[in-house]
């Protein structure tokens, strides 16, 4: 009875975290504080964010609405590998809109190329998924991680300590096992933190 009651205590924690860290929360969040601390006007700062929200929660989120609709995912993480790859197609083609968008308004260059790496960080995944099932909270959470790291402050790097808990509660719902947590997050991280340094 204890042991059902500490499994379910658990599994409940690792939902938790996996909705607090899921991707169209953290995207959303790492776009909003960037553009909080630049120097814009107000109306501007709006106008960027509804282009970025449209491309990184609306259209992920309609596609893979779609999905569960129609019977092919059971649930908005689309657990199932094989369908996969079409909404991250989707998305990536929403994010290379976006990116297109944003630089023609005018947007803040940082804000460009963060969109242009998810663009390109998601194509990466998109690949590897049709042959290994990689970690999209993993990535999705570094490749932010690094960003803040290197376009506002390196304390953001201590952010790498939630490692963990990402690899506990992916496990736990056994979304992933360890390897593909891990490697996800070094993965987004590194493609990151590399194109940052390139683009700017």
């Amino acid at each position: 009875m204890v042991l059902e009651q500490n499994q379910k205590a658990m599994i409940a924690a690792a939902r938790f975290i996996s909705v607090l860290l899921h991707p169209l929360f953290i995207a959303p969040l790492t776009f909003s504080f960037l553009l909080y601390y630049m120097p814009l006007d107000r109306s501007y700062k709006i106008y960027y964010l509804l282009l970025i929200l449209l491309a990184v929660n609306v259209i992920p989120f309609l596609a893979v609405l779609k999905l569960k609709r129609s019977g092919r995912t059971v649930s908005l993480d689309v657990p199932e590998r094989d369908q996969r790859p079409q909404p991250f197609f989707i998305s990536v083609g929403g994010y290379l809109v976006s990116c297109l968008l944003l630089g023609l308004g005018g947007a803040p260059r940082a804000i460009v190329v963060l969109m242009w790496i998810y663009a390109f960080n998601t194509l990466v995944a998109t690949i590897i998924t049709f042959y290994w099932k990689i970690s999209i909270h993993g990535m999705a959470f570094s490749g932010p991680v690094a960003a803040l790291g290197v376009l506002v402050t390196p304390q953001f790097y201590w952010l790498t300590l939630l490692l963990p808990l990402i690899v506990f509660a992916r496990v736990i719902l056994r979304a992933h096992n360890t390897a593909q947590v891990v490697i996800g997050y070094i993965l987004g991280f590194i493609l990151t933190f590399i194109q940052l340094r390139m683009l700017l």
